[in-house]
């Protein structure tokens, strides 16, 4: 195909997009609301993602050892933990330390403080504050220092801070968003489907005394065919133009409530967006476009006879 061809193409392409303004319109609207369809599923899933790797950041078990364990042996606890491959880290909180935060921690409390002051000795003892890369292997944690004799006789106490209950609730919340999520688009998928397709073949019928002609004059049926698929990218496109500046301004406008809900986080669905944006935008174009052929072909095939 020539350029001179490929020029009047884009141009019939563009007569059939205008001459049917008000059709092209809501056809570009079911394909936007395909499209951010798809565009709110992948915020809401990053938020809850983000919002699980929060709770599980604050999961981990405290050792707790008693007054008297020497640095040394508290050290060869440290370096037990550390070598256990689903360990992510160990962190020594010293005696002085932990004393240093009780202090912070009852400021406002004048009572507890004079009490401090009347000791003669720190009665605090060292901590090791365990963190795993699965929240399941704290448990395997717990049961090898209670099943290591030398460590269980250095322990005081151990606590686990268990927030398994709502890392499930997360992940079950997340799950069933994103299949209502996906319901929503493969519906609107569809309705996107038979939109284009009606489109298509108003567009066929309006022109087929034009059609009729071109036929006359020898005209190619890639040519025919040329500016309704040009149509239907057409479509394509400018859905997509429309959804990546929606998703933007949503984005801008939502990250105070999403840094409200989540807290000082490294996270905003603007800078997501910014990190992802050929996944996510070229995902979606690509995927609308084929539709866009797909139903374009449907209806040429059904209604268009060259």
């Amino acid at each position: 195909m020539g350029f001179l061809s490929l020029s009047r193409i884009v141009k019939f392409s563009l007569q059939n997009f205008f001459r049917n303004i008000w059709l092209s319109i809501v056809t570009i609207t079911i394909i936007v609301l395909t499209l951010f369809s798809v565009s709110s599923l992948v915020f809401v899933n990053a938020i809850m993602n983000e919002a699980i790797t929060l709770v599980e950041s604050k999961v981990d078990v405290s050792v707790y050892f008693k007054p008297t364990a020497t640095e040394n042996q508290i050290a060869a606890v440290q370096g037990s933990l550390e070598a256990l491959p689903y360990v992510k880290q160990v962190k020594h909180v010293t005696k002085s330390e932990a004393l240093a935060k009780l202090r912070e921690q009852y400021k406002d409390s004048p009572l507890i403080l004079e009490s401090l002051k009347e000791l003669d000795n720190n009665p605090l003892g060292d901590t090791l504050i365990v963190n795993t890369f699965e929240t399941t292997d704290y448990q395997k944690v717990i049961d090898i220092l209670n099943a290591t004799p030398q460590f269980a006789l250095l322990i005081d106490n151990q606590s686990f801070d268990d927030n398994s209950y709502i890392i499930d609730k997360l992940q079950k919340i997340s799950s069933q968003i994103t299949n209502i999520g996906w319901g929503i688009t493969i519906f609107f998928g569809l309705i996107s489907l038979l939109v284009i397709v009606n489109t298509i073949r108003i567009a066929i019928y309006t022109h087929r005394d034009e059609i009729g002609i071109m036929k006359l004059v020898g005209a190619s049926n890639q040519f025919v065919r040329g500016p309704f698929l040009g149509e239907a990218i057409l479509y394509a496109c400018t859905g997509s133009f429309i959804t990546f500046v929606l998703a933007y301004t949503v984005a801008t406008f939502s990250d105070p409530y999403v840094i409200g809900l989540l807290g000082q986080v490294d996270f905003t669905l603007l800078g997501y967006l910014n990190q992802n944006i050929l996944y996510i935008f070229g995902g979606e174009l690509l995927g609308i476009v084929v539709i866009s052929m797909i139903a374009t072909a449907l209806a040429l095939r059904r209604y268009l006879k060259v």
